[in-house]
């Protein structure tokens, strides 16, 4: 997808609650169809595995069984070991180790460098891993097994090399976890301790692992399409704010209706999707001043991109992409001598 892609996908238009063929199920675009969608857990499931009435060729991906897949009271329960684990003095003690990665990875890279491949990867593989405690030789099989099992999804599903990948991820990847858990470190240590059975404890750390990774990279990407030509920001938090609702790291979200419902005055039937499109919510006029322009410095940001949930269940995501922006070395690549061209995502030095 090249920029202008991105930013077009990102400039929807906002307008009443439709069916699309092609999602196979409805589309909500309007901030309150949205945040009804993503807050009545009572109608509008995380659950495809139980509500859907649609095949699911992709039913193994222990995301589906994960905390991103359950409701509450047992969504919440999750949560709880989630913030275990994130407490707020285990955040803070990150972060001296996020930035001096990425000053390393900058230092690295030279004066022109491949974002993607040469930052936004490492870093975001490095931090997770890391958290998880899986020993370093294994951090760069994580990434085929996060693309092989994110891109096997929808029409993709009927690709038998993008299945026969999916499937070898999956075993590859309980093995490896397994083998951690003889030697839990780390995350790994702490999930062990919660009272989790093995199946739980590998679909919990393959969250992690998918989401903390592949949201990390987006994130970081999508921030230097948004900061590469514009000033240093003054705020910091803003800024990670208003890129999280101009550009955010997930396009949408599905959920399955549970009864009888009417949403956007559509009558909805049980089983059916829903997509909630965070990326046209979060530049709803009704909610947001200029939705389609970037102000680091916007303050009412009730953006959608974390749903209605606090972020420090992706404490990961926030450090990283936070750790960046600050330190010398990225503050010289966002705002200094190096400035972003749109094919490739590549540095190139202007001096």
């Amino acid at each position: 997808m090249s920029v202008e892609e991105i930013f077009a996908f990102h400039a929807q238009e906002v307008g009443p609650v439709r069916f699309a063929e092609p999602f196979g199920g409805w589309v909500a675009t309007r901030y309150s169809d949205v945040r009804r969608v993503l807050t009545d857990h009572a109608v509008f499931s995380s659950d495809e595995l139980r509500y859907s009435t649609q095949p699911i060729p992709h039913g193994a991906n222990p995301l589906l069984r994960s905390l991103q897949a359950t409701d509450p009271p047992r969504h919440h329960a999750l949560r709880r070991i989630v913030s275990q684990v994130f407490t707020p003095r285990a955040v803070s003690s990150l972060e001296p180790l996020i930035t001096a990665k990425v000053r390393a990875l900058l230092a690295s890279a030279g004066p022109a460098f491949d974002l993607v491949g040469e930052v936004a990867y490492p870093l975001s593989v490095h931090t997770i891993a890391g958290l998880l405690g899986v020993r370093p030789a294994r951090w760069p099989e994580f990434v085929r097994w996060t693309e092989a099992i994110t891109s096997f999804f929808g029409t993709f599903t009927a690709d038998e090399a993008r299945r026969t990948a999916f499937h070898q991820a999956l075993a590859e990847l309980g093995a490896c976890f397994r083998e951690e858990f003889e030697r839990p470190a780390g995350i790994i240590a702490t999930l062990m301790a919660s009272g989790l059975t093995e199946d739980e404890l590998i679909n919990f750390c393959t969250l992690l692992l998918i989401n903390g990774h592949e949201t990390t990279k987006t994130l970081l990407v999508n921030a230097v399409l948004c900061l590469a030509s514009a000033p240093k920001p003054a705020d910091v938090r803003l800024a990670v704010e208003e890129v999280l609702r101009y550009l955010p790291p997930t396009g949408g979200t599905d959920r399955f209706v549970t009864r009888p419902t009417t949403l956007g005055g559509e009558e909805l039937r049980p089983g059916q999707r829903v997509v909630a499109m965070i990326t046209a919510a979060n530049r709803d006029p009704g909610v947001f001043a200029y939705p389609h322009t970037f102000d680091p410095a916007r303050t009412a940001n009730p953006h959608l991109s974390f749903g209605t949930e606090s972020t420090s269940a992706w404490a990961p995501t926030w450090l990283a992409w936070r750790s960046t922006p600050p330190s010398p070395p990225c503050s010289t690549a966002l705002g200094g001598s190096r400035t972003w061209t749109p094919t490739g995502l590549r540095s190139v030095s202007t001096s």
